[in-house]
């Protein structure tokens, strides 16, 4: 369950990296306090549209750049999303026969071709990926996607380390 929060907080992050800030109007009204899901949806809102204009300004993109940067992203964000999610669970099927007592060689083996195989898989969305952007981005402005697409992703895998490393073990340790 936790890795499925920070994998919806990364593609959260990708989605906002290209929503067009003037598309993101606010949700909710004035009145009674909010709940705290409607704050964390308000505060994700203002996340993206701070986001969005971030990736405008050091891009350099036009309006219609950026619509049509959302549009790419909403493209291929499924494919991304299951992609992740059968490279996690292959992980995760590769550290629970690892760690059995008695693994077997031919199932581990398989797993690996498929690892691959997702692997590969990720590389040919990509190039589909900047294929699509290459309409619309010059050779530069794909660069700095690219560059600002990969901290982002540190940044939340590191946030998502300093997460794991401050919950409590079972034992109520940290």
């Amino acid at each position: 369950m936790r890795h499925s929060r920070w994998l919806g907080t990364w593609w959260l992050v990708l989605f906002a990296l290209a929503a067009p800030a003037g598309r993101l109007g606010a949700q909710g009204g004035e009145g009674a306090p909010p709940e705290r899901g409607e704050r964390r949806v308000e505060a994700e809102r203002r996340f993206r549209e701070r986001l969005a204009t971030v990736v405008q300004q050091r891009l350099g993109l036009t309006d219609p750049q950026m619509q049509k940067l959302a549009e790419s992203n909403q493209r291929f964000m499924q494919q991304r999303q299951s992609l992740f999610k059968r490279e996690r669970d292959l992980r995760m099927s590769i550290r629970r026969e690892v760690t059995a007592d008695v693994a077997d060689s031919a199932r581990l083996s398989g797993l690996i071709d498929q690892i691959i195989a997702v692997q590969r898989e990720r590389l040919d969305l990509l190039a589909a990926e900047q294929h699509d952007l290459s309409r619309f981005l010059t050779p530069v402005q794909r660069a700095k996607y690219l560059e600002m697409q990969e901290q982002l992703r540190r940044r939340v895998e590191r946030a998502g380390e300093r997460h794991r490393l401050q919950r409590p073990t079972p034992g109520g340790r940290r």
